[in-house]
């Protein structure tokens, strides 16, 4: 937590895991002591999402610090908004820490991915095709809506984590479904991974990790050199640019507009609206959007327009 005063107050997502419940012992033990623990229930384990939320807050009062808990039905969401759980379970935790955040007066959150984490995720960026952003993996300071979000513990070891763990007595409640082999994730964690060790040797982590720290600082100085937002995008001024430019500006543009789960597949969609000859007028774009181009202008619609 370089740079961050000791007595600042921080929202810290504590889900009763080892990391999170490490993560909060650990910023204690460092001299951090305006916590704020936050903890989301999303009722899909049934008895085992509860007993999670009254280890979060038992532990809280434990050790004096405020806990900001609630639950949400996060399956029913999905169905209704016609999301993933993944995805539904993200968005309704990020509402939950915002609200935690306006109730708290601080912009700060802390949470506990660690390097473990940040190799999975750039392995699994790279095979879903994503460009440098994805490849760069998580950084340890970024900005998610109004929050301020940090991530000490991406040069921390699962490992190191749970040998901390160990040392302190933490309690923790493991998660069962972090051993299935239903999602992509964990096929990486438990099958892919270990392979590699076998293969390759333990070396390869610490060379993704530097690979992604490359990554990252290309991707802040290309970032840099994009113009400012706009609502909507010139298409003779889109047709100047690189192609890889032109593929940056449009997937900000779609993401700041609201337009979910955008990514390569949207952005080439709305790139083919640049062929005023041979291109549609018009595409489909999830969350019931669509771009349309007009007067040589991009913009967004919503709804059955």
């Amino acid at each position: 937590m370089a740079g961050v005063p000791k007595r600042k107050k921080l929202l810290v997502g504590v889900s009763g895991g080892r990391d999170s419940m490490v993560l909060l012992h650990a910023l204690l033990a460092a001299g951090f002591k305006n916590l704020v623990v936050c903890h989301l229930n999303h009722t899909l384990r049934g008895g085992s999402s509860d007993a999670d939320a009254r280890l979060v807050v038992s532990e809280a009062r434990r050790l004096n610090l405020p806990v900001e808990h609630a639950k949400a039905r996060t399956a029913e969401f999905a169905t209704s908004q016609k999301k993933s759980v993944e995805l539904a379970a993200r968005q309704l935790r990020m509402a939950f820490f915002e609200e935690c955040s306006a109730r708290a007066k601080t912009k700060s959150l802390v949470l506990a991915h660690h390097a473990d984490d940040q190799v999975e995720t750039c392995l699994f960026n790279f095979l879903r095709g994503t460009g440098a952003a994805g490849l760069g993996g998580m950084r340890p300071v970024s900005q998610l809506g109004k929050l301020s979000v940090h991530r000490p513990l991406l040069g921390v070891t699962r490992t190191q984590i749970e040998t901390f763990r160990k040392q302190q007595k933490v309690r923790f409640r493991e998660d069962a479904t972090n051993a299935g082999l239903e999602h992509t994730r964990n096929k990486l964690r438990h099958r892919v991974m270990p392979l590699l060790v076998e293969v390759i040797g333990e070396s390869y982590r610490s060379a993704i990790l530097r690979a992604a720290e490359i990554l990252r600082g290309e991707e802040e100085l290309i970032v840099s050199l994009m113009p400012p937002s706009q609502p909507e995008l010139d298409c003779k001024q889109l047709r100047a640019m690189h192609p890889a430019m032109q593929s940056r500006v449009i997937l900000r543009w779609l993401r700041e507009c609201g337009v979910p789960e955008a990514g390569h597949a949207e952005t080439r969609r709305v790139l083919s609206l640049l062929d005023a000859v041979n291109g549609p007028a018009k595409v489909s774009l999830p969350g019931n959007h669509h771009a349309r181009r007009r007067s040589g202008v991009l913009f967004l619609e919503s709804g059955d327009a």
